[in-house]
C-alpha cells in the first residue's frame, strides 16, 4: 500500500500552493488551462505559467507569456481536454527548463480556409458600400435646394417660396420699364420725323448759301491793286532801302502807295515803290521802334520813351501818315523790368489794341481798350508767342491768332469783355512763323519748313496755296494791295503775290 501511494500524482487546484518548492524527488506537475471561448474582437487569453523552483538545484527560472498576436477570424470552438503530464522520478534537474519551454510554446493558429476568407471579404465590401450610399444620400438631401428643410454648409436655412416671390416682382418691374422705354422711343421717333419735316420745309423756302474753299484759281477772289497804281505789269519784285537800312523791325504798305519801314538804329523811313526815300525821322525822345500798324489814317508804333519819372519805358506812339507825332500811351509798366525778345502790335475792328510780348521765360497777351485801360489776357511760362494777329471781330467776340514757336502750332483765341473765353490749337502748316492779313481778309503764313509764304484756307485752317519763296526764317512781313513787303537783312523786298497750287 505504501508503494502505491508513492506512485500517485496529486493535482493542486489552489494556485497559492503551486508556488511551494518541491523536492527533487517530487515529480513536477504541469497543468494546461483549457481555452476560454470568446468572440473574434476580444484579445487572446494568455496562458498562466507557474513558477517552478527546485531546491538545491539550478537557479529559479521565470518565463513570461509571448506577445499578443493579431485577432484571427472566428473559428468553431474547440474544447481541449485537460492533460496531466507526469515527470518520471528519474528526470534530471537540468531537463526541467526545456520541458517548461516546450509546454509554454504558443499553439499554432490554423490558417483560414480560402472560401471562408472570400466570403468575409464580400461581406465587408457590401457593408462599406451600404455605408457610402447612406452618406451620399444624406449629403444630397442636405444640399438639395428643392428640399424645403435643406441647409447649406453654414447650416443656414432659407425659404424658396420667398425667393420666387421676389423674382416674380423683379420680372414685373422690368417688364414695366421696358414698356415705358418702348413708348418713349416711339414718341422720340415721331418727334424726330416731325422736326425733320419742318427743317426740310424751312430749307426749301430759305435761300441757298454756298461755302467755298480755296481749291483752284477760279475760286480765289481777285486781287485789288493800289489806288495809286502798283508795280509795273512786267515787274515781279523790287528791292528798296538797300544800303540805307541796318536792322529792320517792321514794314507796312500804305494805301497811298508808299512803304513804311521801322529800323531800330535808323528810325522810321518812308519809301515809294521805286525805292526813293520820301521821309525819315529818328527823334531823340524815342528809341527801339517796332511793329508799325496802320489804323484810320494813322500809324501806331511801339517805342521806348521817357515817362513822368524821366525813365525809359515802353509806349505806343501815334503818328500821322506824314510821320508827325500825335500822342503816346504807356504800356504795362512792369514790362520795363523784363527782357523782351519780340513784340507785336495789332488792332481789331472794334478799336481794341492788342500787344503780344515774348520774353526769356514767359509770353503774355495784353489788351488796350479805347478808354486807355490795359488788361492782361494771358500770361504763360515756358511758351514762346512769336507772332500775333487780330483776325476778326464777330459781335462781342474778337478772334486773335497767336503763333507758338516752340511747339509749332497756332492758337485761335476768342476774347470777350477783356477775358479769354475760348482757345483752340490748330496745325496750319508744318512750322508756322509770321502772320499777315491783307485788306480783303486773306490770311498768309510764313512756313519755316518750306521757306515760303502760303495762303491759308480759313474754312479748314490749312495752308493751301504757295504765294512766294522767302528765306527760312521771316520775323514779320506785310500783305496789302497785292504786294508782299518781306524784310531781308539790309533791304525790303516788294513782291507781287499770286497763287500757285501746292499740288
Amino acid at each position: 500500500m505504501a508503494d502505491d501511494e508513492d506512485d500517485i500524482v496529486w493535482i493542486r487546484e489552489d494556485t497559492a500552493q503551486s508556488s511551494v518548492p518541491t523536492s527533487p524527488t517530487t515529480p513536477a506537475t504541469i497543468i494546461e488551462a483549457a481555452p476560454v471561448l470568446s468572440d473574434a474582437f476580444d484579445k487572446p487569453i494568455l496562458k498562466s505559467v507557474e513558477t517552478i523552483s527546485v531546491s538545491n538545484g539550478p537557479p529559479e527560472v521565470t518565463i513570461s507569456a509571448p506577445p499578443p498576436t493579431p485577432p484571427a477570424a472566428p473559428l468553431a470552438p474547440q474544447i481541449t481536454p485537460m492533460v496531466l503530464s507526469t515527470v518520471p522520478d528519474a528526470a534530471p534537474a537540468q531537463d526541467i527548463p526545456a520541458l517548461i519551454l516546450a509546454a509554454l510554446a504558443p499553439e499554432p493558429v490554423p490558417e483560414p480556409e480560402p472560401e471562408v476568407e472570400a466570403k468575409q471579404n464580400v461581406i465587408v465590401e457590401k457593408e462599406n458600400e451600404i455605408k457610402d450610399q447612406q452618406q451620399n444620400d444624406q449629403l444630397s438631401a442636405k444640399l438639395d435646394p428643392k428640399t424645403p428643410n435643406s441647409v447649406d454648409d453654414n447650416s443656414m436655412s432659407f425659404d424658396i417660396s420667398e425667393c420666387e416671390r421676389k423674382f416674380n416682382t423683379a420680372i414685373r418691374e422690368a417688364n414695366d420699364i421696358l414698356e415705358d422705354f418702348d413708348k418713349k422711343s416711339k414718341q422720340v421717333a415721331e418727334n424726330t420725323k416731325f422736326v425733320a419735316k419742318e427743317l426740310a420745309e424751312l430749307a426749301a423756302d430759305a435761300p441757298r448759301v454756298f461755302q467755298k474753299t480755296i481749291e483752284d484759281h477760279s475760286q480765289v477772289p481777285e486781287i485789288s491793286e493800289l489806288p495809286s497804281g502798283g508795280l509795273p505789269k512786267n515787274v515781279e519784285s523790287v528791292l528798296i532801302g538797300e544800303g540805307i537800312l541796318e536792322e529792320i523791325t517792321g514794314t507796312l504798305v500804305l494805301p497811298t502807295g508808299q512803304v513804311l519801314v521801322t529800323d531800330e538804329r535808323v528810325g522810321i523811313l518812308l519809301f515809294n515803290l521805286e525805292g526813293d526815300v520820301l521821309a525819315k525821322i529818328n527823334p531823340a525822345d524815342f528809341r527801339k521802334l517796332w511793329s508799325p500798324v496802320y489804323h484810320k489814317e494813322h500809324i501806331l508804333v511801339l517805342a521806348d520813351a521817357k515817362n513822368a519819372e524821366n525813365h525809359w519805358s515802353r509806349h505806343v506812339i501815334k503818328f500821322t501818315c506824314q510821320l508827325e507825332y500825335v500822342a503816346k500811351i504807356e504800356c504795362p509798366s512792369w514790362l520795363a523790368e523784363c527782357t523782351i525778345l519780340r513784340e507785336r502790335l495789332s488792332i481789331a475792328h472794334n478799336d481794341h489794341l492788342y500787344l503780344c510780348v515774348c520774353g526769356e521765360i514767359f509770353s503774355g497777351i495784353y489788351e488796350l481798350t479805347p478808354i486807355g485801360q490795359w488788361t492782361e489776357l494771358e500770361y504763360k511760362l515756358s511758351e514762346a508767342y512769336i507772332d500775333m494777329l487780330a483776325f476778326a471781330t464777330i459781335g462781342p467776340i474778337t478772334q486773335l491768332l497767336v503763333v507758338e514757336g516752340r511747339r509749332n502750332y497756332v492758337l485761335l483765341v476768342s476774347v470777350r469783355e477783356s477775358r479769354i473765353v475760348d482757345r483752340k490749337r490748330m496745325a496750319i502748316c508744318e512750322r508756322p512763323g509770321a502772320l499777315a492779313k491783307d485788306e480783303a481778309g486773306r490770311l498768309f503764313v510764313s512756313n519755316r519748313f518750306s521757306a515760303s509764304i502760303q495762303l491759308v484756307d480759313t474754312m479748314r485752317w490749312v495752308s493751301e496755296k504757295n504765294v512766294a519763296i522767302t528765306e527760312a526764317f521771316v520775323r514779320h512781313f506785310t500783305a496789302c494791295w497785292g504786294l508782299l513787303a518781306i524784310p531781308l537783312k539790309n533791304a525790303v523786298r516788294l513782291q507781287r503775290y499770286s497763287f500757285r497750287s501746292l499740288r
